[in-house]
Order: structure tokens, then C-alpha cells, then sequence
């Protein structure tokens, strides 16, 4: 709770742009290793895989029954192949496991577009609260640029596949969507649109394969940190100083709490 609340502070006076806030461990590419309970609403979303399972993408607690994660995570995916920890910021040790009992994709979803990109997971069971496991609560209100965020996740560190061994969290701006809208159109990217939100960090860091899914906080004054994104996509190569784009849980809030209802 004091990490969070020390954060709070700091992102509210926009003091977590330099690199040597945390000692200067960079990695995410180009992010730092996520202090202990920082984001103890982050999920690992794990796939199974032949004997093994891997880290499949991200994703954050929103409820002790439901986990909120990108919908091209799950795309095609029955809910027995997927299972889910949380409560540890290594992707190899610790942690509770929890299988998913169902998967709820937004009905306008398009894999082709990347819109509509959020989806719901249903855990067997109710996952367990404690010091290292927390809900995050879900921010209703857009989010104005300029703002500074929190992406945290357990994706590639480089461009060559090597998987991280610490949670990573990258510190971006927010920017306009048409701000945003420019930036891709001169990448040949797809635009996006008035559900999506962007963010860019000024060192030309950047989520990677593994980070999808995973959610995007803002502090929220005096309450703590609140989830206002819902990391969808970039560009591959990763890093390469264009937008992080992010599906906006404002404009998803509604969807999210009527669907939780099922």
C-alpha cells in the first residue's frame, strides 16, 4: 500500500519520467522491474501448451470472479486451455492458479481491426484477497493527454524473444487520439477510434509480445491507482517509438459491468 501511495505521488507531480527513478534497471523494453505489490492486480494469463503452459498475455482483477484482459487474447480459445495467476511478480514462481470457468468476448470484436478488444474471464472459484492480490478499480472517466500512466506486464524485453524474469512496468503519456491518429497514419498503421486510447513513452520504450491484455493505470487523486486502459496493440518490430494502443475502460465500463452480471 505505501508503494502505491508513493507512486501516486510521484505521478501526480510527473516525477516518474527519468530513468533513474528505480536505480536505473531498464528493460518491457525499456521498463523497470515493478516494485513488490505495486500492481497486485496484475494477471498472468497463461496458455496451455502440448505438456507445458506459457505466459500467454496479461490482464488485471477487476472483481474477485472476474479478470479483464484484451478479447484477441482469448480469440478462439475454449476457457480449459487457459488459466490464470496472480499474487507474484515472477513469471516462473509463485503466485495462486485459478482456471477459467468462462470467456465473455465483446460482440463487435474484430481480429482483423483490433477494435472492440476486451474481453472477460470468468475464474472457477473465487480468487483469494490478500497483500499481494488486489481488485483495481475500473477509471469511468476519459483520460486527458498529457497524463502519465503505468503499463505493467511480463512481455518480451527485446526484439529477439527473451522473455522477462520480473513484472516491468514503463511509465507513458497520454496523448490525443489525433495526435495518435497522425503518428500511425505516418507508420502505415491502423487508425483508431473514439473506444481506443493511446500512449507513448518519450524514451522510445515500448510493450511487446506477452504484454497484450495487460492493464494501463492512472492515479485517480487521493484514491490510488485505477485501470483506464487495456494494452491491444503496437508495432512489431516492438519499441520503435510509436503509440502503445490501448482499449479505453471508459468506454467500455458499461459492457464490462452488465457482462459481469452473466
Amino acid at each position: 500500500m505505501f508503494v502505491q501511495l508513493g507512486l501516486v505521488l510521484l505521478l501526480s507531480r510527473g516525477l516518474l519520467g527519468e530513468s533513474d527513478a528505480f536505480g536505473g534497471d531498464t528493460r518491457i523494453i525499456g521498463g523497470f522491474n515493478a516494485p513488490k505489490n505495486l500492481a497486485n492486480y496484475q494477471v498472468s494469463i497463461r496458455k496451455k501448451y502440448h505438456n507445458q503452459e506459457i505466459h500467454w498475455c496479461g490482464g488485471s482483477i477487476i472483481h474477485e470472479e472476474w479478470v479483464l484482459t484484451a478479447a484477441h487474447c482469448t480469440y478462439g480459445m475454449n476457457a480449459n486451455r487457459l488459466l490464470i495467476v496472480v499474487g507474484t511478480t515472477e513469471p516462473k514462481s509463485g503466485g495462486d492458479r485459478y482456471k477459467i470457468k468462462k470467456i465473455i468476448i465483446h460482440e463487435k470484436f474484430s481480429i482483423r481491426k483490433l477494435i472492440n478488444d476486451v474481453a472477460l474471464m470468468k475464474v472457477d472459484g473465487k480468487i483469494k484477497m490478500n497483500k499481494n492480490v488486489r481488485v483495481i478499480e475500473l477509471w469511468k472517466e476519459p483520460v486527458a493527454a498529457g497524463s502519465i500512466s503505468i503499463l505493467t506486464g511480463w512481455g518480451f524485453t527485446d526484439n529477439r524473444g527473451t522473455m522477462a524474469n520480473k513484472l516491468q512496468m514503463l511509465i507513458l503519456t497520454i496523448i490525443s487520439n489525433k495526435d495518435c491518429k497522425e503518428q500511425l497514419k505516418r507508420a502505415f498503421l491502423a487508425p483508431v477510434d473514439d473506444k481506443q486510447l493511446c500512449a507513448i513513452d518519450q524514451r522510445k520504450g515500448g510493450a511487446c509480445l506477452g504484454d497484450s491484455g495487460s492493464p494501463l493505470v492512472v492515479t485517480n487523486g487521493n484514491k490510488g491507482l485505477v485501470q483506464a486502459g487495456v494494452r491491444s496493440s503496437g508495432t512489431i518490430p516492438c519499441a520503435k517509438g510509436q503509440p502503445e494502443v490501448f482499449s479505453s475502460v471508459s468506454s467500455y465500463y458499461d459492457w464490462i459491468m452488465k457482462n459481469m452480471k452473466n
